[in-house]
């Protein structure tokens, strides 16, 4: 592993979460905790960013004078490590790649909004924020208790309890104005989120107004099952699933080929849509 991995991974957990300790770089690169307390010295003297040891939490904390140089601060980069262990290579030698993606448009997350709400995620505790909604010019004050983050359409969102609304919602991240941490223990937790844990199947299908040569090329595409595709998911994410799949349950495309695929059982997951 490269010195640059390691450096990485302490810039990222003191950006996001506030501090690291020595756990997660023994965990990642295989190191004894011997080897692994000069890095971040090592890392210091690199950088010329001050991280301060807190002997009560036993972690280095980041300061207000922290220039992050290995990360590139998106939150996706933060997530893709936390559930999939995706570690970047720094290489110095270039080479020409033969896959490219086209990235939806990023949406700003601030590290200051999501360090409270990863602490109350960890903690199933309560955040103070300031949240503005699309609906609302103002942000509006709420005491939210988090349990989940998911993405969609190229953003993220918080699932969590709104003690003023009395009922579980989702927060886009982007949106919130303020979070502070506030420690109160959560009676609604995500075991008491109906729509998070029940289960539904989407059936699609090809648009019945295309030729049946057309009809075979999606078939193709999706790996069909006699003529249809199941997807199981959250209950609470289906509209985003379907948005993502960019298909239309309200009206139909003038042009078949425009939506291509189209829901079969509507009649099944209709009360699981929302505005």
């Amino acid at each position: 592993m490269e010195v640059g991995q390691r450096y990485w991974m302490i810039e990222l957990l003191a950006f996001w979460e506030g501090q690291i300790n020595t756990t997660p770089l023994i965990k990642s690169f295989g190191l004894t905790r011997q080897s692994v307390s000069p890095l971040f010295k090592q890392y210091q003297e690199a950088t010329g960013n001050g991280l301060v040891y807190d002997t009560k939490q036993k972690a280095h904390i980041i300061t207000d004078h922290f220039e992050p140089h290995y990360i590139d601060q998106s939150v996706d980069e933060y997530f893709d490590w936390l559930n999939y262990g995706k570690i970047p290579t720094f290489s110095n030698t270039a080479t020409e790649s033969t896959q490219h993606r086209i990235e939806a448009l990023a949406r700003f997350v601030s590290p200051q909004v999501m360090r409270p709400l990863l602490k109350a995620v960890k903690d199933k505790t309560a955040v103070d924020c300031e949240y503005l909604s699309v609906s609302s010019s103002d942000p509006q004050g709420r005491l939210i208790y988090p349990h989940s983050f998911v993405k969609t359409a190229g953003r993220w969102h918080v699932r969590a309890y709104c003690d003023m609304r009395q009922q579980f919602l989702d927060f886009v991240l982007s949106r919130f104005q303020s979070v502070d941490y506030d420690g109160k223990i959560a009676e609604q937790t995500a075991q008491q989120d109906t729509l998070w844990n029940t289960q539904v199947t989407l059936i699609l299908a090809p648009d019945s107004r295309l030729t049946d040569k057309q009809k075979r090329v999606l078939e193709n595409d999706y790996g069909m099952t006699d003529r249809q595709l199941h997807i199981t998911t959250r209950a609470a994410l289906v509209k985003y699933t379907l948005d993502d799949l960019q298909i239309k349950t309200k009206m139909l495309e003038a042009n078949p080929q425009a939506q291509q695929l189209v829901c079969v059982n509507y009649a099944d997951i209709k009360h699981w849509l929302f505005d």
